[in-house]
C-alpha cells in the first residue's frame, strides 16, 4: 500500500465521476451525517463527536474530520447500490471466528462480543472511547495489531482517516473485516489484500425515517430499525 494511500480519497473521486456533489441532499445530526441522491438512495457515516456543518460540501478537504465524514455518507449513497450484496444478516452469521487465534476489535461493538464470547472467541477490543468497556488503552493498539490473525473493524476508522496506519499494521496473512452503517461496499475496498469482509447497510429509497431520526441527534441504535444489514466477502 503506498504511504499516503487514503481509500476514501479514492472512493471519493470514483463517486464523483457518477455523482455531483451538489445533487446530493444531506442531513446533519449529532452522531450521524446521512446523504441521499437524486434516486432517494441514503448513505450515512458515523461523526464520532465531530461537529459537521453544512458549509462543508462544497470544499471537501480530506485533512479535515468534518470533511472526511460529508464524503463517507456521500461515498455511500454513491456507491452502495451499485454492489451486488453477498448477503443480508449478521457479521456473526456469516463469519467462523472460532478459527482465528488472535481476533482484535477496533471499535467496540457490545452484542458482538457477547455473541463472540458465547462461541469461546475472546477478542482484544479497542475504542477511541475509552470509557467503553472492556477495552484495552491505545497505547498497546499496534502491539496486538502486528500479531492479530483477524480484525473486527468499525468502518468509521475511514471516515477519521485511522483504517490506512490499521492496514499497514498487520500481517499479510491477517483477515479484516469492516462493520457498522458507515461501510463501504464498493469493490475498491477489496484492493487492500487484507479486507475480507464488508458488513454494511442501506436503506430503503427516500426514507424520511431515517434521515428525521439522523436529524434528532439518534445514532446506530436509534435507527437501525429503519436499515438493512447487508455484506459482501472477497471471492
Amino acid at each position: 500500500m503506498p504511504v499516503n494511500f487514503d481509500i476514501l480519497e479514492k472512493l471519493f473521486e470514483k463517486s464523483v465521476r457518477l455523482n455531483p456533489l451538489n445533487g446530493f441532499q444531506f442531513t446533519f445530526g449529532e452522531k450521524y451525517v446521512a446523504a441521499m441522491n437524486n434516486n432517494g438512495q441514503i448513505g450515512v457515516c458515523a461523526t464520532l463527536n465531530v461537529k459537521v456543518r453544512p458549509k462543508t460540501i462544497g470544499n471537501i478537504d480530506f485533512s479535515k474530520a468534518e470533511c472526511r465524514v460529508v464524503a463517507n455518507a456521500f461515498v455511500n449513497a454513491s456507491l452502495n447500490y451499485l454492489a451486488k450484496p453477498d448477503g443480508y444478516g449478521d457479521i456473526f452469521d456469516a463469519v467462523d471466528f472460532t478459527r482465528f487465534a488472535n481476533p482484535v476489535m477496533i471499535g467496540y461493538f457490545g452484542s458482538l462480543v457477547q455473541k463472540l464470547q458465547g462461541k469461546g472467541v475472546s477478542p482484544v477490543v479497542f475504542d477511541i472511547d475509552q470509557h467503553e468497556a472492556p477495552v484495552l488503552p491505545m497505547e498497546k493498539q499496534h502491539e496486538y495489531l502486528t500479531q492479530a490473525d483477524c480484525v473486527i473493524l468499525t468502518s468509521t476508522s475511514i471516515g477519521n482517516g485511522t483504517f490506512g496506519g490499521i492496514a499497514k499494521a498487520v500481517s499479510s496473512k491477517c483477515s479484516i473485516y469492516m462493520l457498522g452503517p458507515s461501510t463501504p461496499l464498493d469493490d475498491l475496498m477489496f484492493t487492500i489484500p487484507q479486507v475480507k469482509g464488508l458488513f454494511g447497510s442501506i436503506f430503503p429509497a427516500n426514507n424520511a425515517e431515517t434521515l428525521n431520526l439522523i436529524a434528532q441527534g439518534y445514532g446506530t441504535r436509534g435507527f437501525m430499525h429503519t436499515m438493512r444489514k447487508v455484506y459482501r466477502v472477497r471471492k
